[in-house]
């Protein structure tokens, strides 16, 4: 018996560490996606093949069309909507006949095909400013002209070419809108389930971090798991700007809030968990064991437990330890909320009203998905481009995909010109290393990262596969295995590591050169140099040529990041000081919130024993106040992105501890502020004048913050004081009360925050 409870242990461990590290099980669905469309499409063009009879030459041709034009049509393609997904696949075939023919002409004179190559990769990257179908338009026209001129087809093939592409067009098509349909609904329900991994995974890192205090990578490991579960959440909440997404009988307005809960929960518990570990040495073992009881109990779902557990863990007291209380009470906030979720019936807002409303309430989008996927740089970096104050003619007046088409052009320009120097007939891998690295990237720092990745993934690719290609040389079948499980690999981790992608790919290619019989060593070799001559010209270029500044976006984001932050602040400072924010609001019903700790753990009054706020006014102040809060933790996401684009691999620069140190307050910042709004909602709208003070005082610091051009000269508004000893002022004037010592303690902790960023002036 105990064998048997260890493993299904390890199998739900697994399980969970899937399930974590992929949202909504999106990447393995884009997986499957690839190896059934290639696999069925080859099939089905092989029976067209077979029944045509082209010459063997041409057939081998059509079948390898159908492939290249499948894998990307099937992974790209990621539309909710069936008609809408049906007319994407149409314009793709368009746009790949297009480039099939393109290439098969200007084939037959070499530099005209090169020099259209060039302008196509141009054209390619331009055309992704008007959205996610013109990406995949723009890149399947691009594989098509590719793989057309580089293979150099007589012009009696183009018709088989031709319909070798509408064959795997109208196939693939069928495929996304019958087996490979993704169901919105059943997307959002398997998000949360990665939502609840992602959070045991948190609570996992937290008892690391308690049983070894001393350990810097366990506390860092654990603010690592927090920002992933907020890039959950905020997947999550992106997927809810469609109504029908959600399952029956749920709101969005319910889905965000009940988000929120759980981000306040974990936030507050690895809170706690930090200040626990800290003072390890002056708390009495009974306490700490106790602790481990609860964390336990969250992390192997043992709800009954640690229910029971976290109840005596806030009430006893414990020696009079906050830290202590305040993990019980996060723990029962936590618990509470999942049970939301797992019990319909004791969702605040589950009322008949609310069910025949169904979706319909108002919704505030915040965060705009870009192909099923959280957004990139792009946005913030075309901000910081000064167009405003340029010339008419001047280069700064550029867009940034217009800046993004010029770099790809010119990087594919010098990649032919050095690739045909290594190699005439293989000089293509070349370009295409230094049309991709401008593929999903917006920055300098991210094309250099994704260059140096591709080297380093060909690397290994290379090393495996000539091991590979000795071993499957006189087996067929298991070329086709590993073939395939290249393919899925590539595409199952491409999200995760583009090194490990590229090594895949690699590994890929290196079998079916091997299926081919044209497999040799050194042809690897060339595919290595190409690689790397182009990843070179693709990082230099972006550096060179109308480069768009990592470090310029870093500001970006961080301005904008404090500007929502100084936003959400004046909210909050409007609900404690009862300015009205607006009206009723239709389908909204009262106390659709849980309960939050105060840091002492207590509860604050005025709240239900159903754990929803007492009858205060909602409506839009809540829905403002949540829409706020996911704008803000948006931000800091972006924060947090561009600054990995900027630190990792660096070599030069004295401040890369100092921005990380900057970064890690700016984050704590944003979990503060979820929890401060959170609080000031379970507070009677008024309640405060003086706390709605403290609030436009750190609104005011923060915006303050946002205008300066950079943080390592920071200095206080003040010569006298920072921002915690003036809001520190304001709160230790107040009397203590019951009902707003929670949202008090808050407004400390965000004030402390920020002055860390403004050090006191001597």
């Amino acid at each position: 018996m105990a064998g048997r409870s260890k493993a299904s242990i390890e199998v739900r461990d697994l399980r969970d560490r899937v399930v974590a590290s992929d949202p909504g099980l999106a990447r393995l669905r884009q997986a499957v996606s690839a190896i059934l469309a290639v696999g069925t499409t080859v099939a089905v063009e092989s029976v067209v093949v077979a029944v045509v009879g082209p010459p063997k030459q041409i057939g081998l041709l059509a079948l390898l069309l159908g492939a290249v034009i499948a894998m990307p049509l099937s992974t790209s393609v990621k539309e909710s909507d069936r008609r809408v997904a049906a007319i994407t696949v149409a314009s793709g075939a368009v746009a790949a006949v297009t480039g099939a023919i393109l290439g098969v002409l200007t084939a037959q004179v070499h530099l005209l095909g090169l020099i259209t190559f060039t302008l196509v990769s141009f054209a390619a990257v331009w055309l992704r400013r008007f959205g996610p179908r013109w990406f995949t338009l723009g890149f399947l026209g691009w594989q098509a002209f590719f793989f057309s001129l580089f293979l150099d087809p007589p012009v009696a093939s183009l018709p088989f070419m031709v319909g070798a592409i509408v064959i795997a067009t109208l196939w693939v098509g069928l495929l996304l809108v019958t087996v490979l349909h993704v169901d919105p609904s059943a997307a959002v329900s398997r998000t949360v389930v990665t939502l609840r991994a992602r959070a045991r995974a948190a609570i996992s890192a937290a008892m690391d971090v308690l049983d070894d205090p001393e350990d810097l990578r366990s506390v860092r490991a654990m603010r690592g798991q927090l920002i992933q579960l907020s890039e959950v959440s905020l997947l999550l909440d992106g997927q809810l700007s469609t109504a029908r997404t959600l399952p029956h009988g749920l709101r969005a307005g319910f889905v965000r809030r009940w988000v929120v809960d759980v981000e306040i929960g974990m936030d507050e518990i690895c809170a706690a968990v930090l200040d626990l570990a800290t003072h390890e040495d002056e708390i009495p073992p009974e306490v700490l064991h106790d602790v481990r009881i609860v964390l336990g109990s969250l992390g192997w779902a043992d709800t009954a437990i640690a229910l029971v557990s976290a109840r005596e863990l806030q009430a006893t007291g414990h020696h009079g330890i906050p830290a202590a209380r305040r993990l019980g009470a996060a723990a029962i906030l936590l618990l509470e909320t999942i049970d939301q979720w797992d019990h319909p019936a004791l969702r605040p807002d589950h009322t008949d009203e609310a069910l025949e409303e169904g979706n319909e309430d108002d919704f505030d989008a915040v965060v705009t998905l870009f192909s099923g996927n959280l957004p990139g740089s792009a946005g913030l970096a075309a901000m910081t481009l000064d167009v405003e104050t340029s010339r008419r003619w001047s280069p700064s007046r550029l867009r940034l995909t217009t800046r993004q088409a010029i770099q790809a052009g010119v990087a594919a320009g010098l990649s032919i010109i050095l690739g045909e120097l290594i190699s005439p007939q293989r000089y293509y891998w070349a370009v295409i290393a230094s049309f991709i690295a401008f593929t999903g990237t917006a920055t300098s720092g991210e094309t250099v990262r994704k260059s140096i990745s591709r080297i380093a993934g060909t690397i290994a690719g290379l090393v495996v596969a000539v091991g590979l290609a000795n071993l499957t040389a006189d087996s067929t079948p298991l070329t086709a295995v590993i073939l395939g499980g290249s393919i899925f690999l590539a595409f199952y981790l491409q999200a995760l590591s583009y090194t490990a992608m590229t090594f895949f790919i690699t590994l890929m290619l290196g079998q079916l050169y091997t299926l081919l019989h044209t497999f040799t060593d050194q042809l690897l070799v060339v595919r290595l140099e190409e690689t790397a001559v182009g990843a070179v010209v693709g990082l230099t270029v972006s550096l060179v040529v109308l480069p768009a500044s990592t470090r310029a976006t870093l500001r970006v984001a961080r301005r904008a990041f404090l500007a929502s932050l100084a936003a959400l602040l004046d909210a909050c400072a409007d609900h404690l000081a009862g300015v009205p924010r607006g009206g009723g609001s239709r389908g909204e019903p009262e106390g659709t919130g849980t309960a939050v700790p105060t840091s002492d753990g207590s509860v604050p009054a005025e709240v239900g024993t159903d754990g929803g706020v007492a009858d205060h006014d909602g409506g839009v102040a809540d829905r403002d106040l949540l829409t706020l809060v996911v704008q803000t933790s948006a931000d800091a996401r972006q924060v947090v992105r561009t600054h990995r684009a900027l630190t990792r691999g660096r070599v030069f620069g004295s401040d890369r501890e100092g921005l990380r140190h900057r970064i890690s307050v700016l984050g704590s910042a944003d979990s503060i502020a979820r929890t401060l709004a959170t609080r000031a909602l379970a507070t009677p709208p008024g309640c405060s004048p003086q706390l709605a003070t403290a609030c436009r005082e750190i609104a005011a610091e923060a915006r303050h913050l946002a205008a300066l051009p950079t943080l390592i000269t920071a200095t206080p508004r003040r010569s006298d004081t920072g921002v915690g000893q003036r809001v520190g002022a304001i709160l230790d004037a107040l009397p203590n009360d019951p009902v707003t010592d929670g949202v008090r303690i808050t407004i400390r902790r965000l004030g402390d925050s920020l002055s860390l960023l403004t050090p006191r002036s001597t």
